[in-house]
């Protein structure tokens, strides 16, 4: 800094402004965005995309069969019935005319119930409308009727059953999983569940039930099936004289409440109404119609059939031809001029629970 002593002026000051420029910030440059920046920002795109497309809800894939929870409920549906029994049928063809495949997962009705609610599987079948399920269920429309009744040994204790006002003191079998009618499950009665419909009729049979809460022709399937220890002549229906003994119900499929369940649902309801119109539905429920019971009101004297009251009282009278239903055969070999109880199904007295003499009944059913 001695020399600097003899500068000039002029000189001083272009070195002062040099130290200034030497000792001054460096001026600030605009920056783009790094592209490791860029790198992630494509990455978090790339991962929203994934995860909104798994959670979105979407129809089952037509190309994959859908899992159906069921149990076996002879002669409805069964792994040991042909096709999986007339039921399992009626949903492989409706769900086919869809354009799905079903494959049927068998095991006890709550674990499907169980499997439902978790999503294991897509749906249950067959079950009737219930609101203990209505937080989680969509119910397609029925596949078809079904009549649930009482059963239990002959005699006068179960013939006194259609005139109760109540089921108080009657230890009713009922089974595990199953969903009741609300008539029974106010009657008063007191209930006893079995994990299936054979160790229900057994109940009955060895005394640890009065009547078993079964579905006519299930329960009639059971009776007549080798694996039950009794006699099925012995047992008989109560009467459906009211709701309290008696109800027909639709059989359902139920789908988990979803929006891919609701799509399914109206595709469903789309292929069974067209299903109905076929031969192949009329035959699967002729196969489970037990048509013993159907009859033909036909004079043997001619002209029209006179119908009287349990007393033998004449009620009035119905053409020849009129259909009607027995509510019960006789339990001996009966007399030409026997008295049955028939629900006439038509004609002027249609809905009425008259009898008919034995030898006025045709019986039409191949």
């Amino acid at each position: 800094m001695v020399a600097a002593a003899g500068w000039s002026p002029a000189a001083r000051a272009r070195a002062a402004g040099y130290s200034a420029s030497m000792i001054r910030p460096p001026a600030q440059r605009r920056r783009g965005i790094s592209w490791p920046i860029l790198a992630l920002a494509a990455v978090l795109v790339v991962c929203l995309v994934l995860v909104l497309t798994i959670v979105r809800p979407s129809p089952p894939e037509r190309n994959q069969p859908l899992q159906i929870s069921t149990s076996e409920w002879l002669p409805y549906i069964s792994p040991d019935l042909p096709d999986d029994g007339p039921v399992a049928a009626m949903l492989t063809e409706v769900f086919g005319r869809a354009g799905y495949s079903p494959e049927f997962v068998f095991g006890t009705w709550p674990r499907a119930e169980r499997d439902v609610r978790s999503g294991a599987t897509i749906g249950m079948a067959p079950v009737i409308v219930s609101e203990t399920r209505s937080s989680f269920a969509l119910y397609t429309d029925p596949l078809l009727d079904f009549t649930y009744t009482l059963h239990g040994r002959k005699g006068a204790d179960l013939d006194a059953f259609s005139d109760r006002a109540d089921l108080k003191g009657v230890r009713v079998a009922r089974i595990d999983g199953y969903k009741y009618w609300d008539a029974l499950d106010r009657s008063g009665a007191t209930f006893i569940d079995y994990p299936s419909s054979l160790a229900a009729f057994t109940a009955v049979k060895d005394g640890e039930a009065d009547v078993v809460a079964e579905g006519s022709i299930a329960g009639r399937s059971v009776l007549e099936s080798a694996a039950f220890g009794g006699d099925a002549s012995d047992y008989a229906e109560v009467a459906p004289r009211t709701d309290l003994t008696s109800s027909t119900q639709g059989l359902h499929l139920l789908i988990k409440d979803t929006p891919e369940g609701r799509t399914l649902q109206k595709q469903f309801n789309a292929a069974l109404e067209d299903f109905r119109g076929s031969e192949d539905y009329d035959r699967l429920v002729a196969g489970l119609t037990d048509t013993s019971a159907e009859v033909v009101l036909d004079s043997a004297a001619g002209g029209a059939v006179e119908l009287m009251d349990a007393d033998g009282e004449p009620m009035g009278s119905t053409p020849s031809g009129t259909q009607a239903f027995v509510a019960r055969w006789p339990d001996d070999a009966p007399a030409s001029d026997t008295l049955i109880a028939v629900k006439v199904l038509d004609g002027p007295l249609r809905g009425r629970l008259l009898w008919a003499r034995l030898e006025d009944l045709e019986i039409t059913h191949d």
